[in-house]
């Protein structure tokens, strides 16, 4: 049975030609499951239109020819074995209407492209990505451009210091990688990053026995995952560093198509700087499939 039994597509182009467009296509014929495409129309070209009237009816134009341009882009997907449907909103809330229809679809993940924004923006402002992600129950998928129709190698990233929820998150971080991997007939590697500050060590040759028993208490939960769900013994990443860094190293290294990551409420310095995973979506090496805390 497939894991996937309903796909959410976010589309801002009606031809549907966009790389979050030709991953959710391509998920949906490998799974068989369902796509729903969300049309988010974005009207353009209003200040030609000085009287309120005639701009609402340059709107309701635009409107009508996205909409009726997706629905017969949707119609000509062509999936065997399931179905593809669609409807366009006009994007006043684009956040509210997303969730909306979460809730009326349930869908197991949603699928968008990645709007890359400069890190002063992100930094001032909340861009659209960073709304979903964390009011997103479903897995959100970030496709950047680039980006291959099903990926061949995905990368668990996992964070074994968290307290003791973090267990559960980590499990369902593994889980959600297993399924994409056991669906695209992808490779899954499982990585755990972590960082020990030497800020945090004064005299390091005092505190030796304590960073390895740090580290000893990290690597054990770590390994049990890997035990738990059969990561194969080559695919198995323990490594020190900072943890952007080190994921995008091994991404590099290991052709990541996607990573998998967890969201968390970033504080302190890490609401300037974003969370690891909202900073590695805005690197664009590669897709994210970002999910929540909170199930």
């Amino acid at each position: 049975m497939s894991q996937y039994q309903q796909l959410l597509l976010l589309a801002q182009d009606a031809e549907l030609t966009s790389p979050a467009a030709r991953r959710a296509t391509a998920l949906a014929r490998a799974t068989g499951a369902g796509l729903h495409v969300l049309g988010l129309f974005e009207p353009h070209g209003l200040g030609h239109w000085q009287q309120e009237k005639d701009t609402d009816r340059h709107i309701a134009e635009q409107f009508g020819q996205f909409r009726d341009r997706l629905l017969e882009q949707v119609g000509a997907i062509g999936l065997d074995n399931t179905c593809a449907s669609g409807q366009a909103v006009v994007c006043d809330d684009p956040l509210k209407d997303v969730l909306a229809c979460l809730g009326e679809r349930r869908p197991d993940m949603v699928i968008s492209d990645l709007h890359k924004v400069s890190p002063l923006a992100r930094a001032f402002g909340t861009p659209f990505d960073k709304q979903l992600m964390q009011a997103s129950q479903v897995p959100v998928h970030v496709v950047p451009d680039g980006a291959a129709a099903l990926p061949k190698v995905i990368l668990a990233a996992i964070d074994t210091s968290l307290p003791e929820q973090g267990a559960d998150f980590n499990q369902r971080i593994i889980r959600q990688a297993m399924a994409m991997a056991l669906q695209c007939d992808a490779r899954l590697h499982l990585l755990c990053a972590y960082d020990i500050s030497p800020l945090f060590v004064a005299d390091s040759n005092a505190a030796s026995d304590w960073v390895e028993e740090l580290v000893a208490a990290l690597r054990e939960p770590y390994d049990a995952l890997a035990d738990l769900y059969g990561v194969a013994p080559e695919c198995r990443h323990f490594v020190q560093g900072a943890p952007v860094a080190v994921i995008r190293e091994q991404v590099l290294d290991l052709a990541v198509d996607v990573v998998v990551m967890g969201i968390v409420q970033p504080k302190g310095l890490g609401k300037l700087l974003g969370d690891t995973t909202e900073r590695i979506v805005n690197s664009a090496l590669c897709s994210v499939l970002a999910v929540n805390r909170t199930p």
